[in-house]
Formats: structure tokens, sequence, C-alpha cells
């Protein structure tokens, strides 16, 4: 059984995928896995796939049929992987450096751990993020790319929710920050130059955003941030823009009578304007 499995789900990949593979491919640490998961790419991506496959023999493996986006073929991968560590990686990324899973199982073997994570930077604006406090995760998210997960983590919070089209996994790993029985730890390291060309570095997922202030607060996670008021403002926004937008309208509304009813900073007159708002808006997306 190998130690680390690496997830890269693909589609029409060819123009990006082999300085993924090779970024692999190259590490000092030598026990891990590929699991490619393509949704029946129509360029190069499988014979690219195929070969390596034949110059790395027992290392990967893959799949190929219809899916419904990358949090669906994500999901698909779980049951594939046979380590004990799970690690995702866009076709169009690459591990910062060889020594990346050396210097992560180093860190694991330390201590008991659940998740592992570290810094990514941007491959083309070179923009670099370090998540070294739980107030950044938990208030502005994680790249995906900067996370290892322990295989059995899937197990309890389950897989990522395909309703979340852009950032089902921050809500995944939220779940994972704000349940005590799971043990998370930085580490200060480069994992990976992550691509801008995916979904959500380019798309801002409103649909989540609108509902986490609620989710922070029914984990009793507010604490952990440092400006619950402005998160909460963020989420109030996001909920009047999805429903203007005509988009999850009724998950809005729910989000928004909370911000509304449930004890938080708004005063009675805040709380009533955002109601009259929605129904307003509610009314106008008709």
């Amino acid at each position: 059984m190998p130690f680390f499995s690496i997830i890269i789900p693909t589609y029409n990949s060819a123009i990006c995928l082999q300085k993924a593979i090779d970024s692999i491919t190259s590490q000092t640490f030598s026990d891990y896995e590929i699991v490619f998961v393509d949704g029946v790419s129509k360029d190069n991506t499988i014979p690219l796939i195929e070969e390596a496959k034949r110059s790395h023999p027992g290392k990967i493996n893959y799949i190929s049929e219809p899916d419904k986006g990358i949090y669906d073929a994500m999901n698909k991968s779980i049951p594939l992987a046979k380590a004990e560590w799970v690690y995702f990686i866009g076709s169009d990324d690459r591990l910062y450096s060889p020594d990346v899973l050396e210097n992560i199982y180093r860190e694991i073997q330390k201590e008991p751990i659940d998740l592992i994570y570290g810094n990514v930077t941007a491959e083309s604006s070179h923009k670099h993020y370090v998540y070294n406090t739980d107030s950044i995760v938990l208030s502005h998210g994680i790249h995906h790319q900067s996370v290892f997960y322990r295989r059995t983590v899937f197990d309890t919070v389950g897989n990522y929710d395909p309703f979340f089209k852009v950032s089902a996994d921050y809500l995944l790993t939220l779940k994972i920050f704000c349940d005590p029985k799971f043990k998370t730890k930085y580490v200060n390291h480069e994992i990976a130059c992550f691509g801008e060309g995916g979904l959500s570095s380019r798309t801002f997922d409103y649909t989540l955003l609108s509902y986490h202030y609620k989710f922070l607060a029914q984990h009793n996670a507010l604490s952990r941030i440092e400006d619950p008021d402005k998160c909460l403002d963020t989420s109030i926004y996001c909920s009047y823009y999805i429903i203007k937008e005509k988009k999850n309208v009724a998950f809005a509304c729910k989000n928004l009578l909370y911000y509304v009813f449930a004890p938080n900073p708004l005063g009675f007159t805040s709380r009533l304007k955002t109601f009259l708002r929605m129904l307003r808006w509610t009314f106008k997306s008709q």
C-alpha cells in the first residue's frame, strides 16, 4: 500500500499535464501512486497518461468516464485511492520542488494528525499564499493544492458537496477545521504552484460565502476569526446577490432568515432592513 495517493482530475488537459506528472515522478520520496480521473478527454490526455503508466510501472492508475464536474470527479477518486494519505492536484498544477512529499512524510511522522497543509504560489501572478493561522483558513479559505488529508477523514465528513460548484473543497476543509476530533497541522513548506485557469481561480463562490457566517456560527467557530462582523456582512451581501441572479434563491433566503433571527451583531433596524430587502429581491427575482 502506498503512503500517498495523488489524485489528478483531467479533461482535455494534454497541454499542461506533463508538467504535473513530471513534478510528481521526480520526487525524492517514491512511496506514492497517481490516480487520474478523466472526464473522457478528446485530446491527447489519455495517451499521455498511458505513456506515464508504461514509464512508471505500478505507480499509475486511471479511469476515463463522463462526470458532472470537478467535484464529481474528485469524489469518484476517493474510493480508488489505496494510500493512507490523499492529495488532490489539478492537471495545470505542479508540486513546488522534488522534496515536497519527503518533507510532508517527515512531518506526518512527528505526531498524530488528520490534515496537514502548507503554502502555495500562483503560477502566473506569483502570488504567495500562507495559511499559518486558523483565522486565515476559516476566514478566507485555503487552496486545495496546499492540503494533504488522512484518507479516513472522508469517512466522517463525507465527500465534496457538488451543490457548491466552485468551493466545495473549502467547505470540506471548514468541516475538518471546525470538528474538534480532527487534528490539523500547518507547516511552513512550499507545497505547490497552481495554475490560474481553473474555475475556483476565475469565479467567486457567492453561494458558499452566503452560507459562510452561518456555518461558522453553527460550529462555534466565530471566535476563531479576526473579523466576524465583516464575515456577516459578506454573507448577507452574497445572499442578496444570488437572489438577484436567480440562483439558489431558496438557499439564500434560508441563510438570510438565519441572519435576521439568530443571535449575531445585527441590531433591530439592520435585521428589519435585511428582512425587507430579502423580500423585495425575492419578489423581483420571480
